[in-house]
């Protein structure tokens, strides 16, 4: 896992200012799916707001130690939201349709990155300033382990390079 968000993280550098603006993640769309989905059956939906994250980060800053502990807290300094879900134990229709849906979504956004490992693909998406110093809406699929991790708001290019920087070490 630390080999994949190093390549996850690495990667996003190198392509931040490749990501064409205006193509971005249409960020009310994708929450609206996953509000339809949330109650269903197998879908595992985990959502935290602005509040919620200043308060994790409160929280959070109170036990760090590390300089990469540091760094990584820093990375959520810009984020509006952040949506987990998972669906593995849903009905194979209704995982289905929700790729289908969430794939439609996604056919009008900038694909970012694909990464393979291990036989799955890990799908990035997301949107550059044009400078390529922030990324924001970032979007991470995993068809293949029914995962969808969507990070709204703003990340530093510049903090992500901090962060491989003390991850290689």
């Amino acid at each position: 896992m630390k080999r994949i968000m190093i390549i996850l993280a690495a990667s996003l550098l190198m392509f931040a200012d490749v990501a064409a603006a205006g193509r971005g993640v249409n960020t009310g769309s994708v929450t609206s799916l996953v509000r339809t989905y949330r109650l269903e059956e197998g879908f595992d939906v985990v959502s935290v707001g602005r509040l919620g994250l200043g308060l994790a980060k409160l929280v959070a800053n109170a036990s760090v130690e590390t300089e990469d502990e540091k760094a990584a807290l820093s990375l959520i300094d810009h984020l509006n939201k952040i949506i987990v879900v998972h669906y593995e134990g849903a009905q194979e229709k209704k995982r289905e349709k929700f790729d289908a849906e969430l794939a439609r979504l996604l056919s009008r956004a900038e694909k970012i990155l694909e990464v393979k490992d291990e036989g799955d693909t890990v799908n990035i998406y997301g949107t550059s300033d044009g400078a390529g110093d922030d990324v924001s809406d970032l979007m991470i699929y995993v068809p293949g382990e029914c995962t969808l991790v969507c990070l709204f708001g703003k990340i530093s290019a510049e903090k992500i390079g901090d962060l491989i920087e003390i991850t290689a070490e």
